[in-house]
């Protein structure tokens, strides 16, 4: 009996040890660069309706939502933070992508909508932004967004948040291949998936 309990107890050892090492090997193999290439993929298609700066901050990449932060400078030296994010939809049951476009808490709306122009690359979004009575919020199949939704400023009737709505499914092949390869796992094991290199990563380092 006490036999039968040493070896159902390297049993167990030996299978969890196994489970770990195969959800490392998956991690670094699989996620890490799948996620890191989708990430880069939606950036380069986020540049038809937003100019992110070169040589600013680096983005806030979690698995829920990537943010980018930068400030812009008027003509007349105004300054105002521009922040821009999207959830990169690792999920499988995750069928839409929103990415915002918005000025940061306590802003100056009037400075934010002048810099909107050096900012927002879609002439579309631009000039609904700008011109809200006229504003078209409608799909765009060259910028690759189903529909744009604006939050406003009651008082000035201005824009401060521009918020594009993309389906995952068709924005190409490369990533609905690259969606494909992470469709595999459930929601939940994917996000130990996401976050074991990160804390392997960050234990080797500290």
């Amino acid at each position: 009996m006490k036999r039968l309990v040493i070896i159902s107890v390297i049993f167990i050892l030996v299978f969890i040890i196994a489970s770990i090492i195969t959800a490392i090997i998956i991690s670094f193999t699989v996620v890490k660069p799948t996620t890191e290439a989708i990430n880069q993929k939606l950036a380069e298609h986020f540049a038809k309706i937003v100019r992110i700066p070169k040589g600013i901050l680096p983005p806030n990449i979690g698995f829920d939502l990537t943010s980018y932060s930068w400030e812009m400078e008027t003509i007349e030296k105004e300054v105002t933070g521009i922040k821009f994010s999207y959830n990169p939809a690792f999920v499988r049951n995750q069928s839409v992508i929103l990415a915002t476009l918005e000025m940061p808490e306590g802003g100056d709306v009037s400075i934010f909508n002048k810099v909107l122009g050096a900012v927002v690359s879609d002439k579309q979004s631009l000039n609904s932004a700008l011109d809200i009575e006229k504003a078209n919020l409608s799909a765009n199949q060259d910028a690759g967004y189903s529909k744009i939704n604006l939050s406003i400023k009651p008082e000035t009737k201005q824009t401060i948040k521009i918020t594009w709505e993309y389906d995952k499914s068709k924005l190409g092949n490369d990533l609905s291949q690259d969606y494909a390869k992470l469709a595999k796992y459930p929601p939940s094991l994917l996000g130990i998936f996401y976050g074991l290199p990160h804390l392997i990563i960050g234990l080797l380092g500290g």
